[in-house]
């Protein structure tokens, strides 16, 4: 189970290029061959790419891969080395409680005016709902980061 829950956004990302090549693929033979174009899997497109790319940042965290520049993080001798990505853990809660805040009230904005989306005609929040899913993964996987730093710089010592 741990080793599911360590890779949940891979397993969501794969299913959202799964799904985005596949709606791609039919749009682009029936535009080629039937001449139509089904201009609503594009709003699912659309979405899948949302949650992709968040997903994307938070598997990017957990791995340590954008927490900044390494030319500037090299240079700092390596005991204050976690005192950086401390800095660059809260600078990511920050950002991680605004996406989760403002995507949740606007999911309430959403539900509260019925809000639906243009083609197909669902309802918006179903997608709006991967902000603060997605902001939610990145605090984790920040968090879950600096944790492992923190314990392996003590082990070094």
């Amino acid at each position: 189970m741990k080793k599911f829950l360590d890779n949940l956004e891979n397993y969501i990302m794969a299913g959202g290029l799964f799904v985005m090549t596949f709606i791609t693929v039919i749009n682009v033979i029936s535009r080629k061959f039937l001449g139509l174009s089904m201009s609503f899997l594009e709003e699912i497109t659309t979405s899948m790419f949302i949650l992709i790319s968040l997903l994307g940042a938070a598997m990017a965290a957990k791995r340590g891969s954008n927490l900044g520049l390494s030319i500037f993080t090299d240079l700092i001798p390596e005991k204050y080395q976690k005192f950086v990505s401390l800095i660059s853990w809260v600078a990511a809660t920050f950002f991680s409680y605004y996406l989760v805040r403002f995507g949740l009230e606007m999911v309430k904005s959403e539900i509260k005016m019925g809000i639906t989306t243009p083609s197909l005609g669902w309802p918006e929040w179903w997608f709006g709902m991967f902000l603060p899913i997605g902001g939610l993964f990145i605090f984790i996987r920040f968090t879950q980061f600096t944790v492992n730093m923190f314990r392996q710089k003590k082990e070094e010592e």
